[in-house]
């Protein structure tokens, strides 16, 4: 996943388990957070280790990272001396489950997708087929909508105003969710022009 803030591109590197950072202006690329271990440790971003992190997004002020292997939400401070914090989730790795809650009492599911929006991170908890938000301040976290009937390892998220976008990957479908109104609706592709 990628995030740009102004001039930077950040870069979710699932597979070393890092955030890197590409300067748009320079072409210079660079490591932001992780140290390449696959772990789940807080403190100073270098030094810090994520778990196959592959959502990414930011309130201006913090980098928000759904960190799958540890069912996590992580954040990322902007800024010189970034740090990076576990603001949901077990914080252990392949420690999963599904619990609404507070900070490490939460259980996710291999999260995939977040998006930033009205204040809140709405989270792809993927493999518990669900849509969850979670306040940044508190971490308090809690299941909005979703069973497998409505999503199917929902993954990828985009957010447009008030409505998001949810990738529905096994039903192979966009799905639309109001966050006004918490409705659901399916993306009407027309299948004919792939053909």
């Amino acid at each position: 996943d990628l995030e740009k803030i102004e001039n930077q591109l950040f870069v979710v590197l699932a597979g070393s388990h890092q955030i890197g950072v590409l300067n748009l202006e320079t072409n210079l690329f660079k490591i932001y957070a992780g140290r390449g271990a696959e772990s789940c440790v807080d403190g100073e971003a270098l030094a810090a280790a994520f778990a196959q992190p592959s959502g990414i997004t930011t309130n201006g002020i913090e980098l928000f990272i759904a960190d799958s292997e540890t069912s996590c939400i992580r954040g990322i401070t902007l800024g010189k001396n970034p740090q990076v914090r576990t603001i949901c989730g077990s914080g252990e790795l392949f420690k999963f489950g599904d619990k609404d809650g507070q900070g490490f009492e939460v259980r996710l599911q291999h999260c995939l997708g977040i998006e930033y929006s009205q204040n809140y991170l709405w989270i792809a908890d993927t493999y518990n087929h669900k849509i969850k938000k979670v306040e940044i301040n508190t971490g308090i976290c809690q299941t909005i909508i979703g069973h497998q009937e409505m999503f199917s390892e929902p993954s990828g998220l985009s957010i447009n105003g008030s409505t998001l976008y949810i990738a529905d990957t096994n039903h192979h479908q966009i799905q639309q969710l109001d966050l006004n109104h918490l409705t659901v609706k399916t993306f009407p592709l027309d299948y004919a022009t792939f053909r």
